[in-house]
């Protein structure tokens, strides 16, 4: 009987620490090392991080103002019918303009850093042959007739503005250029030009990388965003 008892006192004293042990530890699928939690983890479809609307109307840290530069003797006087910000798809057109397509656009903020709506951008520049549209130029008449030569985006809530367009032809002694002016109601708040060449003010200076366009023609995709010297008041 004393053995009987022995071995009966130890068998509950077994089952007490098992109890115990259980009570004291964290089922497999919660802890943090779980391969378990990692798996359901892993399976489970990853959202992508929505954008803040309200992110897109803050402002941002000014480094630059845009600088104005000189209109230049060839701004557009006789503006085409067909000015939208596509002047690559001229309206009328027999064909495609010659030239390397671009892609560009950005933001204009004002002085604060915030972006403003509601803005015009007009661009004007000359042909893949460096032509413009304008009766002083001496080549104009042989100017490239599938080509917009000018055209206006409006910016819109966040401060947007875009064109497709191509590259312009360069005439001496100028690097290739793009003229562009901004306007609100009517009123002129900056001339200036951009560029691609590097060692030009980097404020103008259109970055542009290889890309394709929607029938998988190869394009240049560029970005540029403008900052006034001014503030807008809401």
């Amino acid at each position: 009987m004393e053995i009987k008892s022995r071995i009966l006192i130890f068998l509950l004293l077994l089952a007490a620490l098992a109890a115990c042990r259980q009570e004291n530890e964290l089922p497999a699928a919660a802890t943090a090392e779980s391969p378990l939690a990692s798996v359901e983890s892993a399976g489970e479809p990853t959202q992508p991080a929505q954008q803040d609307p309200a992110s897109e109307s803050e402002a941002i840290e000014v480094t630059y103002f845009t600088p104005q530069q000189q209109e230049g003797p060839y701004y557009t006087v006789n503006k085409p019918d067909d000015r939208d910000n596509d002047l690559v798809d001229l309206v009328g057109a027999s064909g495609a303009p010659e030239g390397q397509i671009l892609e560009f656009g950005g933001r204009i903020y004002d002085a604060d850093g915030l972006p403003v709506p509601g803005l015009t951008v007009e661009i004007w520049q000359t042909d893949a042959d460096g032509v413009y549209l304008h009766p002083d130029d001496p080549g104009t008449a042989a100017r490239d007739p599938n080509f917009q030569f000018y055209g206006e985006a409006t910016t819109d809530e966040a401060g947007r503005y875009s064109f497709r367009t191509i590259i312009p032809g360069q005439y001496e002694p100028r690097p290739p250029h793009i003229h562009f002016k901004v306007k609100q109601d009517g009123q002129e708040l900056l001339t200036s030009q951009f560029y691609f060449s590097e060692g030009i003010d980097e404020a103008l200076l259109i970055a542009t990388v290889a890309g394709q366009d929607a029938d998988g023609s190869p394009i240049l995709i560029g970005e540029r965003d403008i900052v006034l010297n001014r503030g807008f008041s809401n």
